[in-house]
């Protein structure tokens, strides 16, 4: 039977790894029979290898004005796309993190969802579902990186100790009970549970683990960026904090947030190495993992069933991030030195460009001038 291969997250799974890796190879997906198919809908800043977008994103114009009508039309346009692969694909991979929020934490989640299962059921095609799951204490750290990185949120300048103390109302972790929700709506059946573990992935890998969903091999014909690690990378909990500070400071267009991204990321390997802490104490960790510890373990009997916990309890423990650790000063000073670095590369590129731009213009001028000099 025909299958459309839905790639629903969670958030913090390397998803954009996954996605990037199956838009590189989406010829050499469709040679094994599954095609990973490029969509023509444009979103504001978002990357066109999330080919699951239209199923949950709401649309916004340049204004910034949210248009629901736009939102109708590249829904129902997607379902049609589908519809037309079928006809020469037997299977369908779409992907993108932001269903499995928008099934959870917003009602048109939900709603949609219904519209897609209808019409797999009147098109004639199956629905499986693939989420990963990763560990609820180190989820949630990352999803507080997230936040505060991305400026995801209205929230981007909580602290870690308001987020922690008031975190069901940012992120979803009984997925148990989120699972439910897929089971009803698609069926058990239908429901592919990995771990985002690399202990449990096959070789190593988490692409290669995601290849093994459909019975396919790692090797080389698939295409590898040695980039795909470096995707969506966390920041070292004292340049998070260094951005949580700056989030309170000014407002911020888009281009200007992924400026400051890249100059935190740039020194966050350094400030991990020199301080290699986390936001969460070991308590703090144990105690959370034991309120869904009970939960985890029927995901692990239900949905995998290999007879090993769903997650390692091999996790190495960190010390617990202080604000006023001794590393903040190297850390701040680092920040504005490649702050400076970056200001001072941009300036030279902008006067090349402009050296090239001269160049350009005053090259007809002098051929012009040199002919009346010669005649």
């Amino acid at each position: 039977m025909k299958t459309l291969y839905l790639h629903i997250g969670t958030p913090k799974t390397g998803t954009t790894s996954i996605q990037h890796f199956c838009y590189d190879n989406m010829n050499r997906l469709s040679e094994e029979g599954y095609y990973y198919p490029e969509l023509p809908f444009k979103y504001e800043n978002k990357g066109k290898y999330r080919n699951g977008l239209f199923l949950e994103a709401t649309y916004y114009n340049e204004e910034g004005n949210r248009e629901i009508e736009k939102e109708k039309e590249y829904f129902n346009l997607g379902l049609k796309a589908i519809e037309e692969y079928f006809n020469t694909y037997d299977n369908i991979i779409l992907s993108d993190e932001g269903i499995w929020t928008a099934c959870f934490n917003r009602k048109r989640g939900k709603t949609l969802m219904d519209e897609l299962k209808k019409n797999a059921q009147s098109a004639g095609y199956q629905i499986k579902i693939i989420v990963y799951l990763r560990r609820q204490d180190d989820f949630l750290a990352s999803w507080y990186n997230q936040l505060i990185k991305h400026n995801i949120s209205n929230k981007n300048t909580i602290s870690w100790d308001e987020y922690f103390q008031n975190y069901n109302q940012y992120v979803q972790l009984d997925y148990l009970r989120c699972l439910k929700k897929l089971k009803n709506l698609f069926g058990i059946e239908n429901i592919i549970v990995r771990r985002f573990d690399k202990q449990y992935f096959k070789g190593g890998s988490l692409i290669a683990d995601f290849l093994d969903v459909f019975g396919l091999e790692l090797n080389d014909y698939f295409y590898v960026d040695n980039d795909y690690k470096k995707f969506n990378t966390k920041m070292s909990e004292n340049a998070c904090e260094i951005k949580r500070i700056i989030n309170s400071t000014t407002e911020m267009n888009i281009n200007e947030i992924r400026k400051f991204e890249w100059i935190l990321r740039e020194f966050s390997p350094v400030s991990e190495e020199k301080y290699p802490c986390s936001m969460m104490s070991e308590d703090e960790s144990y105690e959370l993992m034991q309120l869904y510890e009970l939960s985890n373990r029927k995901i692990a009997k239900r949905y995998i069933n290999d007879g090993n916990p769903l997650f390692s309890n091999n996790k190495k423990h960190k010390e617990k991030w202080k604000k006023n650790n001794i590393h903040m000063i190297d850390d701040i000073i680092r920040f504005s030195c490649m702050s400076t670095l970056y200001t001072m590369r941009m300036i030279e590129q902008r006067d090349e460009e402009i050296k090239d731009l001269r160049r350009i213009i005053e090259h007809p001028f002098r051929s012009i001038f040199h002919k009346i000099i010669t005649s």
